[in-house]
């Protein structure tokens, strides 16, 4: 129990996330090129390497996006110079995760897109992109005067 609670107060639960990221990608890389998986389809337009590859990428995504949530809360905890940055974490993981899902949705739904569901699915990550990079630019903005101490060592305050 003593370990679990130091375990939990330093940052080696961040390797947990790690490994299974990697552990995730590595898997769907592997099996997704694999001849049984590329040659096995569903219905003649979905083939099992594409919802191997969907499964494998999604699940790397969604555990970035938690240990992203869970660095943030950490920072929140300890607090100190460092803790500026819990406020830039989750809309930087936010941003990565929105761009990276574009292609990942795209090993499963483009076979059945069209031309109007096409143009409806990309317009629909340009605006999800563009407002997680809105969310980063504002949490730099209300986080400057801090981070700027944080990064220069100095407080920021004229003699």
């Amino acid at each position: 129990m003593a370990q679990d609670k130091n375990a939990e107060n330093g940052w080696v639960w961040v390797g947990r996330y790690v490994a299974v990221i990697v552990l995730a990608l590595i898997l769907a890389a592997a099996l997704g090129h694999m001849e049984l998986f590329e040659k096995t389809s569903i219905g003649g337009k979905l083939n099992a390497s594409h919802i191997v590859q969907f499964l494998g990428y999604g699940a790397a995504l969604a555990a970035f996006w938690l240990l992203g949530q869970r660095v943030t809360i950490a920072l929140q905890k300890q607090g100190g110079k460092w803790a500026v940055l819990q406020h830039l974490v989750l809309p930087l993981v936010s941003l990565i995760v929105v761009s990276l899902a574009y292609s990942v949705l795209l090993l499963l739904l483009k076979p059945f897109l069209g031309g109007t569901a096409t143009s409806i699915f990309d317009w629909t990550f340009v605006a999800a992109i563009l407002a997680c990079a809105a969310w980063l630019v504002m949490a730099v903005l209300n986080q400057s005067a801090p981070l700027t101490e944080l990064l220069t060592g100095k407080d920021g305050k004229t003699e």
